[in-house]
């Protein structure tokens, strides 16, 4: 089934609580992105503090834009996030660090930027939950979708058919590169500028997302 998740950059506590109350009504998950400003250049709070405090139902991603995401991974597993992804790009072991997801009952997925080549993580496909395709160059909300990203995920898909395919970033519906994911294969997708934009109201917009990506009676 397909999903619409927003993601969430926040820099502030006040500004998470913000942006989940926004969501909260009309979701039943969220995309955390956690920046180091060394990964990206973007920087964010840790989260993982007021993730800790926060009452919600709602599930969470954590996506870890950072360079040794191990160091962080003591201080999630206190919290109620559920599912983790981690770049191949990251400076870390990344076959002890899935292992450690995975034996903390958590799901984790690994995450290929643009310019990735596939093949750097098919020797860990089978150990993952999800494979994520980030449709921008990641760091900041409002960066171009990356065209070549749509057929990268067709091989992948054509590939491991099984493994469900996430994509962050760029994605509009009248951009009509919504209708491409999906024919390539995915079936989460990732938002956050296109949710959060001060000139829109956040509830319809994501049900114009969900529509566009075939959910109804969400």
């Amino acid at each position: 089934m397909n999903k619409v998740i927003p993601a969430i950059i926040a820099n502030s506590a006040e500004e998470f609580e913000k942006m989940i109350r926004m969501v909260e009504p009309h979701v039943d998950r969220v995309h955390l992105d956690v920046m180091d400003g060394v990964f990206v250049s973007g920087k964010t709070i840790s989260y993982h503090e007021e993730l800790a405090k926060i009452q919600t139902n709602l599930s969470f991603d954590v996506h870890l834009m950072v360079n040794n995401p191990e160091d962080q991974m003591y201080f999630w597993y206190q919290t109620k996030a559920d599912r983790f992804l981690i770049h191949a790009e990251s400076e870390t072991d990344l076959r002890a660090l899935i292992e450690q997801i995975r034996s903390n009952n958590k799901v984790v997925g690994l995450v290929l930027n643009p310019k990735t080549p596939n093949e750097v993580i098919d020797d860990l496909v089978d150990d993952v939950d999800l494979v994520q395709f980030m449709t921008v160059d990641p760091g900041q909300y409002g960066a171009d979708f990356v065209e070549d990203v749509v057929s990268k995920i067709q091989d992948f898909h054509n590939k491991y058919p099984s493994i469900p395919i996430a994509v962050d970033g760029g994605i509009h519906p009248e951009n009509h590169n919504v209708a491409k994911l999906i024919a390539a294969g995915a079936s989460f997708f990732v938002l956050g500028s296109h949710i959060f934009s001060e000139d829109r109201d956040v509830g319809k917009t994501i049900a114009e997302l969900q529509e566009a990506v075939g959910i109804s009676n969400y």
